[in-house]
């Protein structure tokens, strides 16, 4: 093995990128029923808001920050990752949560599609642990399934914007790492700091113009408080944390780990809404680790 196949901090910025993630329902069931974009902008704001004054305060940051703004490629990377943030909140508001976060977690088969029409070597392991790992998220989203229902128009568009969201995430973890291979990927927090601002700036602009955003919409301190949550724990910090293991590991392997993200979701909502997990959680979870450790195991003997 060697470190730049399977890196420790970068396992756990992956599994921090996943838990925090895994929280964004909650916060989405306490905020009031905003339109997408409202939601979006004082989700970003937030996050920016957060982030501001240490890219200010500190001078290393604040000379990087100043370089990043100057190079393209950041911008593309952060229209990327804000494209996926759109396109996952408004599949929220269209389609059941638990097919929406199913849908999510496809984006490693994203990349073993890309990997066999780019004829790059697919191990068998792999394909192994991404077939696990995906049973186990069935499993655990199993009861939510309206398999017997006649789908609207509406919800599958949720479901259509859901796989895009997962495909915009596969598009900038594979340019993100190209990146990092060339040694010409930006810093992980200037990445960030430029997707939530970005991000503020258009969420703004979709909720005047699409959203009919009205001053009526009710800000209080618990408001304040949800969506200063959403914005740095599970906005913020995930995304800063996956920015550091797309850097740092295999493809394959940052985009599957986050397949963990609906158990932790599952977790926080017993906890949270008191929603308790049936018998499929437990046995999903176990497919998702075993999964997981199989793709691990194939990226360690690499």
């Amino acid at each position: 093995m060697t470190r730049s196949n399977l890196d420790g901090k970068g396992l756990i910025a992956a599994l921090c990128a996943a838990a925090t993630w895994g929280m964004v329902g909650v916060f989405v069931r306490w905020l009031p029923g905003w339109s997408p974009f409202a939601v979006l902008a004082g989700r970003f704001l937030a996050a920016t808001a957060a982030m501001l004054p240490i890219l200010l305060l500190v001078p290393s940051f604040r000379h990087n920050l100043a370089f990043s703004f100057r190079t393209l490629p950041i911008w593309w990377l952060s229209l990327l990752a804000v494209g996926g943030y759109v396109l996952g909140t408004t599949a929220f508001q269209m389609a059941p949560v638990g097919e929406v976060t199913l849908l999510f977690t496809t984006s490693p088969l994203f990349i073993i599609a890309y990997k066999y029409v780019a004829r790059l070597p697919i191990k068998r392991s792999e394909g192994i642990g991404m077939l696990l790992a995906t049973a186990g998220v069935s499993s655990i989203l199993f009861p939510q399934l309206s398999s017997y229902k006649a789908v609207s128009w509406q919800t599958t568009t949720g479901y259509l914007l859901a796989l895009g969201a997962a495909g915009l995430l596969v598009l900038y973890t594979l340019w993100f790492k190209t990146l990092a291979n060339q040694n010409m990927a930006p810093k992980s927090i200037d990445v960030v700091f430029v997707t939530c601002l970005l991000g503020s700036v258009l969420s703004i602009l979709g909720a005047i113009f699409f959203s009919k955003l009205s001053i009526g919409i009710g800000i209080d301190r618990q408001a304040i408080l949800v969506l200063s949550g959403l914005g740095i724990l599970s906005t913020a910090l995930p995304f800063l944390c996956y920015t550091v293991a797309a850097q740092r590991l295999p493809v394959v392997l940052s985009t599957a780990i986050l397949l963990l993200e609906p158990v932790f979701a599952v977790l926080f909502a017993s906890i949270a809404l008191q929603e308790i997990p049936s018998l499929w959680f437990g046995i999903g979870s176990i497919l998702v680790f075993w999964g997981l450790l199989t793709i691990t195991r194939a990226t360690n003997s690499s």
